[in-house]
């Protein structure tokens, strides 16, 4: 009697566990390009949006500032795919070699947007008055390490928890 007690407690935990498992084996994550990561970037996309709606209408810029916004603007906007990320199924066919310096070689194209954006965020930043300029550090303060609640920027507080 006890015998079978044990097993069906056994068989019960084993079926009720492949029940809970069951909706992660039918759908697996998919690994592509952008898999089910799609919403992330849309949302990422709508974020950025709205941060810089905010900062300027925050910034109050005059019509000589407009230029260097624009620039600033657009050297913040998504990357364009490149040529070796787009075609990511080739990866499987390289040797460790090959993908290491196809990394590499995509590393020095995002540092190379990144140097442009720096550039452009200098020459925005230098177009600013004293004013602007408080409230554009403002905006981009950095929440303190290891904090749960990174509602720091002007931005951020305003949004509701």
């Amino acid at each position: 009697m006890n015998r079978y007690r044990t097993i069906f407690s056994t068989v019960l935990l084993a079926s009720s566990l492949a029940g809970f498992a069951a909706p992660a084996v039918a759908a697996p994550y998919d690994c592509g390009p952008r898999g089910d990561r799609g919403d992330f970037f849309e949302h990422r996309d709508q974020r950025m949006a709205l941060h810089q709606k905010k900062l300027l209408e925050a910034l109050k810029l005059t019509p000589d500032q407009e230029a260097a916004w624009k620039k600033f603007v657009a050297s913040e906007g998504p990357a364009p795919m490149s040529r070796a990320a787009a075609k990511s199924e080739d990866w499987s066919k390289l040797s460790s070699p090959e993908r290491a310096d196809r990394a590499m070689e995509m590393m020095k194209e995002r540092q190379t947007r990144m140097g442009e954006h720096i550039v452009a965020l200098k020459e925005f930043y230098a177009v600013l008055t004293p004013e602007q300029k408080k409230t554009f550090d403002e905006f981009h303060v950095a929440p303190p390490r290891g904090k749960h609640d990174r509602r720091h920027s002007p931005m951020e507080r305003s949004a509701p928890k």
